[in-house]
C-alpha cells in the first residue's frame, strides 16, 4: 500500500469486464466522491481471457493494468484486494487461491454454484479472516435507502413480532424468448440460474431484515423458455437467421448480413433445463 495526502491506499484487482465488470469499475472509480473511506482505491490491474477486448475495456474503465491470466492478477505485488465478476462457474477457484495468497475478496453473487463449493469458500474465508484478510459477497440491496429504513423499523421494534414474510423480485429482461443464449441460462456456468441469480438477494435479504438465519427450505422450479437463439441468431419467420451488428453503412443504409443456422449446431441453443412437471 502507499499513501497519498496522508490516506492509505489499497491496490484492487478485479476479474472480469463484462456487465458486472463494468458497474463495480464505475463503482472504483467514483466511490471516494460519495463516501468518506478508510483507504482510497487503486485501480491497479484488470484480468480477462481476450488480449484485445480486455485492453479496450482497461482503457475504458481506467485500470493501470492488464492480466490475462486471473492467477498473474492475485501474484502482483500491487493488488492487495480481489473482485471477482466472473460467471458463478469460477469463483470458488479464483476466491480460495486470493483467499490463500492474503488478498482480500469482494465476490459477485451467487457466491458459488453448488452447496460444497459454497462451504468450501466459507471455510477458506474464516481461514484467512484469523489472519486479518477479509471477503464479503456484492449483496448490494442492502445498501439502498428504503431497505435500511425497513431494517431499522424492524430492529427498534416498530412493526412488532413478525410472522411471515413474502418477496417477490420483479425484474423480467430475460424473460424475452428472443434473448440470446448467454451463461446465465447454461446450467455448467450458472448453477442454479435465476433461483441463485436473483433469488440469492431475496434469501439475503429476508435474513438481513428479519435479523434470523433461514433453517430450512423448500423449492419447486420451473424452466419456460426451453430453448434461445445463440448470441446473434434472430428468429424469423419460423427459422433461426444470424446477423451482423445492423449499423449504418453506405450512405446510412442498414447492413445486416443473414446466414441460417446449421441443424447441428441446434442442439446448443437448449438453455438452462429445469425439472419438468409431471
Amino acid at each position: 500500500m502507499d499513501s497519498q495526502n496522508g490516506s492509505p491506499a489499497i491496490g484492487v484487482g478485479m476479474v472480469g469486464y463484462a456487465f458486472m465488470g463494468r458497474a463495480h469499475s464505475h463503482a472504483w472509480r467514483t466511490v471516494a466522491c460519495a463516501f468518506d473511506l478508510p483507504m482510497r482505491p487503486i485501480m491497479a490491474a484488470l484480468a480477462g481471457r481476450e488480449q484485445a477486448a480486455l485492453e479496450e475495456a482497461a482503457r475504458r474503465q481506467v485500470w493501470a493494468a492488464t492480466e490475462t491470466d486471473w492467477r498473474a492478477l492475485i501474484a502482483r505485488p500491487d493488488v492487495q484486494l480481489v473482485d471477482i465478476c466472473t460467471p458463478g462457474s469460477s469463483h470458488a477457484e479464483i476466491a480460495i487461491a486470493a483467499l490463500e495468497a492474503g488478498k482480500h475478496v469482494l465476490c459477485e453473487k451467487p457466491l458459488a454454484n453448488s452447496v460444497e463449493e459454497a462451504e468450501t469458500m466459507a471455510a477458506a474465508a474464516a481461514t484467512a479472516s484469523r489472519r486479518g484478510v477479509r471477503s464479503m459477497v456484492g449483496l448490494s440491496y442492502r445498501r439502498t435507502q428504503a431497505l435500511a429504513m425497513a431494517r431499522r423499523l424492524i430492529v427498534e421494534g416498530r412493526l412488532g413480532s413478525l410472522r411471515h414474510v413474502r418477496a417477490q423480485y420483479l425484474q423480467d429482461w430475460i424473460v424475452d424468448p428472443e434473448f440470446p443464449l448467454v451463461w446465465r441460462l447454461q446450467r455448467e456456468h450458472a448453477g442454479s440460474g435465476a433461483l441463485g441469480d436473483l433469488g440469492a438477494h431475496i434469501v439475503d435479504l429476508a435474513q438481513y431484515l428479519v435479523g434470523e438465519q433461514l433453517s430450512g427450505v423448500s423449492a419447486l422450479t420451473e424452466t419456460f423458455v426451453r430453448e434461445r437463439p445463440l448470441r446473434g441468431v434472430l428468429r424469423a419467420r419460423g427459422r433461426r437467421r444470424r446477423f451482423g451488428a445492423a449499423r449504418p453503412r453506405h450512405g446510412g443504409r442498414r447492413s445486416v448480413v443473414h446466414r441460417a443456422v446449421p441443424r447441428r449446431r441446434r442442439r446448443v441453443l437448449r438453455g438452462h433445463a429445469g425439472r419438468r412437471r409431471p
